[in-house]
């Protein structure tokens, strides 16, 4: 058996059914080995940043590893934008590198790659001999298996070494079991609780991963406490009566005034960053019991008044049973909270600025919001429209929900990690809002889509210019023709490449929104002609505190 066979079996181990790639010639043999021997689906991709992005989205809608291919030297240079976004994002992303034969010091795609990897991505290694390669591939494993990506760099003449007669894949690691904090802490916890005139609980991405969410909805319904979420798990607590939303300037508002009348709150799984706590507003004077599996979470922003070192889910379940022991009953929610709840007022309140060739992007989102259904999964892109709509469109949960600016800022990542979530959904249409900058960064995997004809609707809020930038530039009193990029007609684009297109240029078509939606074959595009002098009140926020 080869090594390259090797692992091909070792991938056929570990459940990946899907490999995104681009192929080159230290990839190939790799590349038809997999699908040919092994019978996996192999998604041929334009690009090697759209690649690595597809198997993050695959990653992020699966919940499952994404596993992408690209071949030596540039192959992986290009794909770096993507490692990085994976890495911010916590995603389980293996990425298999072909690399120049070992020892070949004139190829003139030689470089370092296991050090380029381990700088964009934390975790990288080269594949150099056989007695290294089970090894590496287990740390591989283990690597994407706890929510983190892995560059695994392949010389591609090692990838053609024989191995030792009797050569078989095992997994070499075993599942941790959940750590539980100190039972004093978890006792102190339930009494700062229970003492709490209005508690609160805050989940987030660590909350999602562990699975705690119906553990925490218990625990608020016992101390009638609302639940809100950072933005990487919005939608947690979909439909829950106590659930006041997304905390911080990318939600509705609500979830902001309930942390502020608030004593006491439960951190869940959340890294309580800037954005999460609005600068430190949401829990400023207040007493924060916080729970998360890395210690470093206690000491970055808000410093917790009791740290619960330990699994989400866990620690949760602790709590609510002392919580549980000591309380008569549930309590009950008190008015001033439950009005807050009960608040369906949008974001902006301001008018809609509406023109005869344009549309508000609140006006087109809102419309959006309810013509999708209420189990919906959507992707939102980069830039200025996708503030809008992250405070505008409902997430129905985590795993069908995710937005590619809050990362690491990107633009470009939004098509392919749509494209990846339409592999992890195959019998659900996707939704992807996104910029027309945005798209246009992305615009080679526009092909992928039509190609696999994925089940894709692509909502593109079309300013015709970067339009957070050309905020700042009025805002500085600088020329904003700097940032005019007058885009193509995208409905016309897409039918040129064999997929539906429509086009809305003012709000009397909007009433097209429900037939986009429709069950149409493959990729559907709607270029929606917004009007760029919509500033969200988020917008300045951002651009003052990014500097």
């Amino acid at each position: 058996m080869k090594l390259r066979e090797a692992l091909a079996d070792a991938l056929v181990g570990e459940d990946v059914e899907v490999l995104f790639a681009v192929m080159g010639d230290a990839n190939l043999d790799l590349i038809c080995d997999l699908g040919e021997r092994c019978g996996m689906r192999v998604v041929l991709g334009r690009h090697e940043q759209g690649a690595v992005a597809m198997a993050d989205g695959y990653a992020r809608f699966a919940g499952r590893p994404g596993v992408a291919t690209v071949t030596q030297g540039p192959g992986l240079t290009n794909a770096a934008t993507s490692i990085v976004v994976a890495e911010r994002r916590c995603s389980s992303v293996l990425l298999l590198a072909g690399d120049a034969p070992v020892g070949d010091l004139h190829n003139p795609q030689l470089f370092d790659q296991a050090s380029f990897g381990r700088l964009v991505s934390g975790s990288s290694a080269r594949v150099e001999a056989p007695g290294s390669f089970s090894e590496l591939l287990a740390e591989a494993f283990l690597t994407v298996r706890s929510d983190r990506p892995f560059v695994l760099n392949l010389p591609s003449d090692v990838q053609n070494v024989e191995l030792d007669e009797g050569w078989f894949y095992e997994r070499g690691y075993a599942v941790a079991q959940p750590v539980v904090a100190e039972m004093a802490a978890l006792d102190s916890a339930a009494a700062m609780l229970a003492e709490a005139v209005q508690p609160a609980v805050l989940a987030g991405r660590g909350a999602v991963a562990s699975g705690a969410g119906p553990v925490l909805c218990e625990l608020a319904e016992l101390l009638a406490a609302p639940l809100s979420t950072t933005l990487l798990a919005n939608g947690l607590f979909a439909g829950h009566p106590l659930c006041a939303g997304v905390c911080g300037g990318l939600g509705d508002g609500r979830a902001l005034d309930a942390l502020e009348r608030a004593d006491v709150v439960v951190a869940v799984g959340a890294s309580l960053n800037q954005w999460t706590t609005h600068f430190g507003s949401a829990l400023a004077g207040r007493r924060l019991i916080q729970i998360d599996t890395d210690p470093r979470g206690f000491i970055h922003s808000q410093r917790p008044d009791l740290a619960l070192a330990g699994d989400a889910a866990a620690n949760a379940t602790a709590l609510t049973e002392r919580i549980r022991a000591r309380a008569a009953g549930p309590r009950k929610v008190q008015p001033q909270l439950q009005r807050i709840l009960d608040r369906t007022d949008p974001r902006d309140p301001t008018p809609y600025l509406d023109t005869d060739h344009s549309v508000d992007p609140r006006h087109l989102l809102d419309d959006l919001d309810r013509a999708l259904p209420e189990q919906r999964s959507v992707v939102i892109g980069g830039g200025h429209c996708a503030q809008v709509a992250c405070f505008s469109i409902r997430s129905s949960s985590p795993r069908d929900w995710t937005c590619t600016s809050i990362d690491f800022g990107a633009l470009g990542q939004g098509l392919p990690v749509a494209v990846g979530a339409c592999f992890a959904r195959p019998r659900r249409r996707i939704t992807h809002i996104t910029g027309d900058g945005d798209l246009m960064m992305g615009l080679s995997e526009l092909d992928t889509a039509i190609r696999y004809s994925l089940p894709l609707t692509i909502f593109v809020l079309n300013d015709q210019s970067m339009g957070q930038e050309r905020h700042n530039l009025a805002r500085g009193n600088l020329p904003t023709r700097y940032a005019d990029y007058p885009s193509p007609d995208f409905s016309q684009l897409a039918r040129t490449l064999g997929a539906t297109g429509y086009r809305i240029n003012n709000p009397g078509e909007l009433d097209q929104i429900p037939q986009t939606l429709q069950d149409h074959d493959g990729v559907v595009i709607v270029d929606a002609r917004i009007n760029g002098e919509y500033l969200n009140p988020v917008s300045r926020e951002i651009a003052d505190h990014l500097g």
